[in-house]
């Protein structure tokens, strides 16, 4: 059951400092001009699908807008102990009955679906995600030797060959910090996963060339500098057909005061404004590394943070000390954006647009509850920001997230392929 936050409607809705979408999406179409090939899309659109979303969130392959997407990253492929590609989810992969399938099926779940979701959608590319936050525990020792990565390796493109991706996504975001087990980490890490990768990209061209199809490789990687510190990506970004830069979760639970979670650029009046917690930060970081404009894809997170106590201000609560997160919400003060509708039209908000920062928000002042979250209006800054600085397209995460009308994929789908939108 959908969790929401418990606040009280009482006060009257004020609308500030919003530019129309309509004049957003102008200004967007009016940035560096579309230079695809032939039938080619000018712009990548990643979306990411997890394993589990079809329980709690209930969200199912058939849900996925392909036609929406350029390609599509299924998360997540685990390392075993015994440093191999495996499942991470076998019921969710190949047992899971969706409606239709047979008992007696060998392969049904999401893998069955994926493979009928590319049949109906040919352009369409699947990708593999290893690794994230739950299952990067073994990449540490995985990558320290040759004789370790070559067997990750093999291993990896075989389940990939196996189960008909075309490509896989490297989620390991922690290299010498850990994650979630810091005790596996190790400071080589970082040359380490440079030689993996290069390793990869090899084994990758030898079976594109023996298939007679082209296999992708990708990273999802942090926006954060003490996490992106670690990577060499001068080096490796030579290995990869491009980087899904996660630039989203620069405020959280754990931050003492209330800040944009992805907010474009920095607002003047944050105190943390010269902490590079934004995506221009992020994004001019990686560029000065080396990487090229066209290998960035930039994520955005489809997902809300709230805070409470938040003590009111002349700017509706932000950049002010916070209290924690509200009871009700989901992991460490989350919502996503299929569950804000009731926000969205509560009179006890104020929905305020930060020019300066090209974020949202909203904001309690009688209950001190603050929400950073993205919204169309948002995104089609972004859109612009991507078109700008020439980079490779956008990335979301998580599908599951947006609400049932697909609205911020809409927004993001219509913006990057110049199809035309309503300023509703």
């Amino acid at each position: 059951m959908r969790r929401v936050i418990e606040f009280e409607e009482k006060t009257v809705s004020i609308r500030t400092g919003i530019v129309t979408i309509l004049t957003v999406l102008v200004l967007s179409l009016s940035l560096a001009p579309v230079s695809a090939q032939d039938n080619a899309p000018a712009y990548r659109l990643v979306g990411y699908y997890t394993s589990y979303s079809i329980y709690d969130q209930n969200y199912l392959i058939t849900d996925i807008p392909a036609h929406m997407l350029t390609h599509l990253n299924y998360a997540y492929v685990n390392i075993s102990n015994n440093l191999q590609c495996v499942s991470s989810d076998s019921w969710a992969d190949t047992g899971y009955s969706y409606p239709g399938d047979r008992a007696s099926e060998r392969i049904r779940g999401n893998f069955k679906q994926l493979g009928l979701l590319r049949a109906n959608h040919p352009e369409l590319k699947i990708l593999m995600t290893i690794g994230g936050w739950d299952f990067s525990d073994n990449f540490s020792e995985a990558v320290r030797t040759e004789n370790s990565r070559t067997r990750l390796i093999r291993s990896c493109v075989a389940f990939m060959r196996d189960n008909g991706f075309d490509g896989i996504d490297i989620d390991w975001r922690y290299p010498v910090i850990g994650g979630r087990s810091a005790e596996n980490a190790s400071p080589e890490d970082t040359d380490n996963l440079t030689l993996f990768l290069r390793e990869l990209r090899a084994e990758l061209d030898r079976w594109s060339i023996d298939d007679g199809r082209t296999y992708l490789l990708t990273l999802t990687a942090p926006a954060a500098e003490a996490q992106y510190r670690y990577f060499d990506l001068q080096q490796i970004h030579g290995a990869l057909d491009w980087i899904n830069l996660q630039a989203f979760g620069f405020y959280g639970a754990w931050s003492e005061i209330a800040g944009h979670h992805a907010g474009l650029y920095a607002n003047r009046r944050d105190p943390l404004a010269d902490h590079g917690l934004t995506v221009d930060a992020a994004v001019n970081a990686y560029l000065d590394a080396g990487v090229p404009a066209d290998k960035i894809v930039l994520g955005t997170g489809f997902y809300a943070q709230t805070w409470r106590n938040i003590r009111p201000s002349d700017y509706f609560g932000l950049f002010q000390p916070t209290g924690g997160v509200p009871s009700g919400t989901r992991d460490s003060g989350t919502l996503f954006y299929r569950d804000l509708g009731p926000f969205l039209s509560s009179q006890s908000y104020v929905r305020f647009f930060d020019d300066e920062a090209r974020a949202a928000w909203m904001y309690n002042a009688e209950r001190r509850i603050g929400i950073s979250y993205e919204n169309a209006e948002s995104l089609l800054h972004k859109v612009a920001y991507v078109r700008e600085r020439g980079l490779g397209g956008m990335a979301v995460w998580q599908l599951s997230y947006d609400d049932a009308q697909h609205t911020l994929l809409s927004t993001l789908y219509n913006a990057l392929t110049l199809r035309p939108q309503s300023a509703g």
